[in-house]
């Protein structure tokens, strides 16, 4: 992220966020095997499904990352996490993209922020 613009838009009530880090694999770092593409369709997939509210995500040049996503309720998590096209990707990060994967949901209960352009 390299600007206050590239956050998540989430709204006033409490929501869920999904909590996603990751390690790239390094055996396949050097080719992409379609990641970028499969990440792409997944940001698009994800961002129709009911309940969803908006996605922020970095990756470092280590390739550590953390993308969280923000979801309306559990119920909209669940049904993401069963959607068809979204269980092959799973399948393929286990098996070729990285070395390791956690997921965390939690509750978000309060939000607030600084703007230095704001002052």
């Amino acid at each position: 992220m390299t600007n206050h613009e590239d956050a998540a838009e989430t709204p006033q009530a409490a929501c869920y966020a999904v909590i996603f880090t990751s390690l790239r694999s390094r055996k396949y770092e050097e080719q992409d095997n379609g990641y970028e593409e499969t990440a792409r369709r997944m940001l698009a997939l994800a961002s129709r499904q009911p309940g969803f509210l908006s996605v922020e995500s970095a990756r470092d040049k280590d390739g550590f990352g953390i993308t969280v996503s923000y979801w309306r309720d559990l119920d909209a998590i669940k049904a993401w996490r069963k959607n068809i096209e979204h269980r092959e990707a799973q399948r393929l990060g286990r098996a070729q993209w990285y070395e390791f994967y956690n997921v965390r949901i939690c509750k978000v209960e309060k939000e607030y922020g600084f703007s230095a352009d704001k002052l």
